[in-house]
């Protein structure tokens, strides 16, 4: 029988001698660690570390810090913060309070001289590792779980929080968590055995008056234990959410509304629960828009309510990040670093809603505090994860002004902003390099500083994209041009991996840092090197070029990405996965990435 096949040959095959290019212009999808990235599409990134969606679409890296205020003469560690009447409440370790105005001047007003002047002479506040603030009637109330809460008015005065009817504060109970909820003052989180699930509702209108003052008082006390569908039935915090408020349990919240009366007497409604969902603490929990965000122990959630039968529902908003995020939180293995040092902020400039997790029990033994970020906007659609690295901060708070301040041991930071207030190092002020511009490799410089303005150290950033077929995953790609539009003038690296090969499996591992001495077998520590097939440092589109840098900052200029010219970009692939990564010094946001190319055969 003969063969009816067709022959194949050489010329079967069809090449093209036709240029061809693509280009990544769309970063929204962001961080995602969650999918394999050989099914990711583009706009994902599999690493971005120190960088964010800018608000015109492009990728930024993220803005630096600069120090705003040191707090040493009176406070051994900032535990809390927050902002109030034009002034930084911040509160010490030690159980002392300050107050730091515009100018950053830091003014003691609280500690046992203070509250030895108050009735009864009482003494002040003792130490303490948590700090809690509701803003209610124009004063600022603040708990800790240990001692009796104070509130701050107008004029700066503190004083123990108190019924102002009988001029004690018998009946104020003593609670971690405070909120202020419509026309109600709401504490929980009693260390008391057998006061852990109890709710503490304040009388209608007053911050002071609670269950055992004298009347008129409709105060009223919940045991909310029972209510609990499963899991612990201690209260880790409390939220709110609209005409709710949202009690949080290890795995469960309890949804209630306040100011239902029968009788004249107030009796809050709790008809729901949300089963498998809670919180690590209640620092973790922010009211953005028309959603509450928080976050537990498998991940981060919100809380909305449905457009059109108006029924509130929980959901998942971290899956693309989950398995980062449950790896940082189970480096924690104690209730007290979730709940004292597992807390966020929420950027109302930047869209970002930035949940921080040290990555130690202990403070001591804390090297860095990581920041997941999540930039979320419905009307501009931005729903995206972020990773920050190298910081350390353990609270922060808004502005009215909306900017943000940031606290690390006694110091306090202000974070640049894309459009105002502009910062592009971290820790301007507080810490700078060596003369070479280089930082410590864990990215800290030294301190104090000798010119504040030439002060700061790097933000190290590094974005990586999945690995890509340019649409013709079976053949091969001959790589000839690449081309950036970017915006700023600081100095990347991109490197690119081709067809499967990222690791150096060829390498001995690293040597001791004192010497070039190996282990016994010949091999040196465990430490990932990469193995690019291309890579090539350029500058970005501001920068000024060859010669024409009239500082000598950048000697001898670099490439800059202005330039509509070709950058030689020669290699062959069947998949391949770019890397950008650097020093930030300077402005730089990446607009484009374009890829020119020429395609091949099935056949390498």
């Amino acid at each position: 029988m003969p063969n009816t096949r067709p022959m194949l040959s050489q010329g079967n095959i069809q090449r093209q001698n036709l240029l061809l290019d693509a280009t990544i212009r769309d970063f929204s999808g962001g961080w995602n660690v969650v999918d394999n990235e050989l099914n990711l599409d583009t706009k994902f990134s599999k690493i971005l570390e120190n960088m964010q969606r800018g608000i015109d679409g492009s990728q930024t890296v993220r803005p630096g810090t600069s120090l705003f205020a040191e707090t040493s003469t009176f406070l051994d560690v900032i535990i809390n913060c927050e902002y109030f009447n034009n002034h930084i409440i911040a509160v010490g370790g030690n159980g002392k309070i300050v107050r730091i105005d515009a100018d950053g001047n830091v003014i003691l007003i609280w500690d046992d001289a203070f509250a030895s002047t108050l009735l009864g002479a009482p003494t002040g506040w003792t130490t303490t590792t948590f700090v809690s603030f509701a803003i209610f009637n124009g004063e600022l109330i603040i708990c800790n779980g240990i001692n009796k809460p104070l509130i701050i008015n107008t004029n700066m005065t503190v004083i123990y929080l108190k019924d102002l009817a009988d001029n004690s504060n018998a009946f104020v109970p003593i609670a971690r968590f405070v909120v202020a909820h419509g026309r109600y003052l709401v504490m929980a989180g009693s260390l008391t055995a057998g006061l852990q699930d109890r709710l503490f509702i304040s009388n209608t209108d007053t911050s002071g008056t609670f269950v055992g003052a004298s009347s008129p008082n409709d105060s009223i006390t919940l045991d909310l234990g029972s209510r609990v569908p499963s899991g612990s039935d201690i209260i880790k915090g409390l939220g709110r959410f609209r005409d709710l408020i949202m009690v949080m349990f290890e795995n469960a919240i309890l949804p209630g509304i306040l100011g239902v009366f029968d009788a004249g007497t107030h009796s809050p409604t709790f008809t729901d629960a949300f089963e498998n969902v809670g919180a690590l603490s209640h620092r973790i929990i922010q009211t953005v828009g028309e959603d509450m965000l928080f976050g537990d122990i498998s991940g981060v959630a919100s809380v909305q309510r449905a457009l059109f039968t108006g029924n509130v529902t929980s959901s998942r908003i971290s899956q693309l990040i989950d398995p980062d995020y449950i790896k940082s939180v189970g480096k924690l293995n104690s209730v007290a670093a979730f709940e004292d040092r597992v807390w966020s902020l929420w950027d109302s400039r930047s869209f970002n809603y930035m949940l921080f997790v040290p990555n130690a029990d202990g403070i001591s033994n804390t090297t860095e505090t990581r920041c997941f970020v999540h930039k979320r906007n419905k009307k501009l659609k931005l729903d995206s994860w972020q990773d920050w690295r190298n910081w350390n901060f353990r609270s922060g708070c808004r502005s009215a002004l909306k900017r943000i301040f940031l606290t690390e041991g006694t110091q306090v930071f202000i974070l640049g902003e894309e459009t105002d207030n502009q910062i592009y190092k971290d820790y301007e002020g507080d810490q700078e390099m060596w003369d070479d511009d280089q930082p410590w490799t864990d990215y800290t410089g030294w301190n104090p500083v000798a010119d504040v303005k030439d002060s700061g150290v790097p933000i190290k950033f590094i974005w990586e994209l999945p690995w890509a077929d340019n649409d013709t995953r079976f053949l091969v790609k001959n790589s000839r041009y690449i081309n950036f539009d970017t915006d700023g003038d600081n100095v990347f690296t991109v490197e690119m991996f081709t067809d499967n090969n990222y690791l150096n499996r060829t390498d001995k591992g690293e040597d001791w840092v004192e010497d070039s001495l190996r282990f016994d077998d010949g091999l040196g520590f465990d430490v990932d090197v990469l193995d690019p097939t291309l890579s090539i440092t350029f500058e970005g589109g501001a920068a000024p070029g060859f010669g024409a840098d009239e500082f000598g900052i950048k000697f001898g200029g670099g490439r800059p990405t202005r330039l509509e010219k070709l950058y030689a970009w020669t290699s062959k692939y069947k998949i391949q996965k770019l890397r950008m990564f650097g020093d930030g010094i300077d402005k730089l946001k990446f607009v484009s990435i374009t890829l020119a190319y020429l395609i091949g055969s099935p056949r390498r």
